[in-house]
This record gives C-alpha cells, sequence and structure tokens, in this order.
C-alpha cells in the first residue's frame, strides 16, 4: 500500500486540486444560469456539452499520450480548462457557454484517463481498491473546498471564474515538479467497449451509471437548491454535504471492497443510495435541514461508486491494456453523463424539482440490478 501511495501520490494531489476547480465551475455555471434565468432544458443541454467533449477523448487519447506523455497530457489538458471557465465568465450565452463546455470535457477527461491509467499500472490488485478510494477521498475533499470558495465572490461578476481557471492551472505543478516514474507510451492495440463489457460486464455497467448519477447530482444539485430558493452559500452547503459525505464513505467503502468483492459492496451500496434519494424526495418542503442530511447521504453512497467500477474492471484486464480500458471507461461515464442533465432537465421541466431525487433513486435502483445479475 505505501509503495503504491509512494509512486502515485503526486498525481492523487493534482486530482484534488482538479476537482476543486471542476467543482467550483461547476456550482458557479448552475448558479450563475440560474440567475441568469435560462431555462432547465436549455441548462440540460449546455451542460450535457460538457460531457460529449468528455466522450470525445477517449476516443483520441492514446494517440495523445504516446505522442506527449502522461506528463504533458495532463499539463495541456489543465491549462485548456483553464482558459475554457475564463471565457464562460466573458461570453454569458447558452450557446457560447455549451461549445466551451465541450472542449472542457474534452480536456478534462484527457487528463483523467492520463491519471487513472497511470494510477492502475502502479497499483496491484490486492491494493487497487483502496489506492482509487484515496484518489477519490482527495478529490472529494477538493469538490468539497469548492463548495465555500463558491461563496467568495460573486459569480455575475468575472472573479469566481478567474479563481477556477487558476487553480486548474495550480494543479498542473504536482505532477510537472514532483512526480517520477510515469508509466510508459499507451500500448497500440485496440480495445473496445464490446470487449469492456464482455471482460467487465459490471464494471463497465456501472461506471456508465455512476456517470448518469454523477452528472444528475453535480449538473442540477445547484439548479435544484435554487428552485428550493436557497442563497449561494446554502447552494454550497447543499452540494458540500454530498461531497464531504462522499469523501468520508469513499475509503471504507474501498477496504470493504478489497475484502468481501466489489460487486456486493456496489450492490449494497447502491441500495442505501435508493434509500437516502428516496428520504430526499420525502424530506422536500419539510427544512432545509433534512435537505442538508438527504444530500449528505445521497454523495454518501453515490459518489464511491466511480472507483469501486473502475477498481472492478482493473481487477480484470492485462497490465498492457490499462491506458485503453481506462480510456474506454472515462468514454462510458460520459456516455451516461450525456444522458443525466438530458433526463433531469426534462424531469424537472416536467415534474418540478422533486423529481431531483427521484432521478437518482431511479439511476441507483438500476445499478443494484446490475450488480445483483452482472459479475
Amino acid at each position: 500500500m505505501r509503495a503504491a501511495l509512494a509512486a502515485v501520490w503526486a498525481v492523487i494531489l493534482s486530482g484534488g486540486i482538479v476537482q476543486m476547480a471542476n467543482g467550483l465551475q461547476t456550482e458557479l455555471l448552475g448558479v450563475r444560469a440560474g440567475q441568469e434565468a435560462f431555462p432547465p432544458w436549455t441548462i440540460g443541454v449546455l451542460m450535457a456539452g460538457y460531457y460529449v467533449g468528455y466522450s470525445a477523448a477517449p476516443l483520441l487519447i492514446r494517440t495523445i499520450i504516446r505522442r506527449l506523455g502522461h506528463v504533458r497530457t495532463i499539463a495541456i489538458g489543465l491549462a485548456l480548462a483553464a482558459c475554457m471557465i475564463v471565457l464562460h465568465g466573458i461570453f454569458v450565452t447558452p450557446i457560447v457557454w455549451t461549445l466551451l463546455r465541450l472542449v472542457s470535457g474534452l480536456a478534462l477527461a484527457s487528463n483523467y484517463v492520463a491519471c487513472e491509467s497511470w494510477i492502475s499500472e502502479r497499483s496491484e490488485n490486492r491494493v487497487r481498491g483502496r489506492i482509487f478510494s484515496t484518489y477519490m477521498v482527495v478529490q472529494m475533499v477538493g469538490m468539497t473546498a469548492a463548495q465555500f470558495l463558491l461563496a467568495a465572490g460573486d459569480p455575475k461578476t468575472l472573479g469566481p471564474f478567474l479563481l477556477a481557471g487558476g487553480i486548474f492551472l495550480a494543479a498542473t505543478l504536482p505532477v510537472i515538479f514532483l512526480a517520477k516514474g510515469a508509466p510508459g507510451a499507451a500500448p497500440p492495440e485496440p480495445f473496445g467497449l464490446v470487449h469492456l463489457f464482455q471482460v467487465s460486464p459490471l464494471g463497465a455497467t456501472a461506471t456508465t451509471l455512476a456517470g448518469m448519477s454523477w452528472s444528475i447530482l453535480f449538473t442540477f444539485g445547484p439548479v435544484y437548491a435554487h428552485a428550493e430558493h436557497f442563497s449561494v452559500p446554502q447552494v454550497g452547503l447543499f452540494m458540500g454535504a454530498a461531497m464531504a459525505a462522499g469523501g468520508v464513505l469513499q475509503f471504507p467503502l474501498g477496504w470493504i471492497s478489497d475484502a468481501i468483492g466489489r460487486r456486493t459492496t456496489i450492490a449494497l451500496m447502491c441500495a442505501l443510495g435508493v434509500a437516502a434519494s428516496l428520504f430526499g424526495m420525502w424530506a422536500e418542503g419539510r427544512g432545509i435541514v433534512l435537505l442538508y442530511v438527504a444530500s449528505a447521504l445521497v454523495g454518501g453512497f453515490l459518489f464511491p461508486l466511480y472507483a469501486l467500477a473502475v477498481a472492478h474492471t482493473n481487477d480484470a484486464v492485462a497490465p498492457t491494456i490499462r491506458v485503453a480500458a481506462t480510456a474506454g471507461l472515462v468514454l462510458l461515464f460520459g456516455l451516461g453523463s450525456i444522458a443525466g442533465p438530458l433526463a433531469a432537465g426534462w424531469a424537472m421541466t416536467v415534474l418540478g424539482p422533486i423529481s431531483f431525487f427521484g432521478l437518482l433513486a431511479a439511476v441507483l435502483a438500476v445499478t443494484v440490478a446490475a450488480a445483483v445479475t452482472s459479475r
């Protein structure tokens, strides 16, 4: 465990800083879109634009990493992401935001593939769940911190957008100056999505559903809170509760998955997530404190899903194809994430705010079914 952490700690630190910036930009855009009175369906489309770009990156990433290497891929991707969020603060229209979100998704997905394939390459099966959970805990810490940064400036000014861009640039520093022993170039052989589902049906399916549930919570959590008349600081607390709980439960669930198996852990965790989402539906209109509790419970059982799905898949793939397999997982996560905002935008337009927790319950229920029926 210590040896594996020593090989990837700089990448993990960078990932936490990235998620601080990404969490800030996501909440910032959600709140600003509400302030600009963008309709829910419009918000769904422009938020989905991020995941279109996110899904395109895995189709290119093996070539990019082979030519540039992991370190330069991460650095260039984060510099591009920094530029995109600053431009959001300058050009505030749905069409421009959709295009900027697409490029941002492409840049950040390239970063994630490089980081996560690096971690998979340097982690053995017996500790992979804990290593990925550590990676996700640090990311949850970053995302939780971002919620408090949201209250540091007025979303209608350029300042918070510049802050998010600066944090993205800061995330390049650990990898550039502190990381050693980056993996070799991406292997030339292809590894398609069909093969990924054949090798790890549950890992591929759970990754897709994790993308859908994460994107619903990230992109429409602030919209839901705004619809419930939360102030900007209260929106930050609502989202921060989800991310803090996800960080607290991430490592224990990773350890449990190493001990009793990832399929069983995923099934139990998502079943509890369904119950938490139903509690959120019940809590609507019964006070802000109960909604904070619901957010924390849902986030605690939802956010660890991606790390467990990735660890489950990497348990089954050969080391020589881990970059390609990781790219496939990021693609599946992106495809699920495209569906999330579109479904949430439609549901909240037709059914109202209560559909936010209802949709999360439905996605997590499907994940339970996948864990019970898949290997």
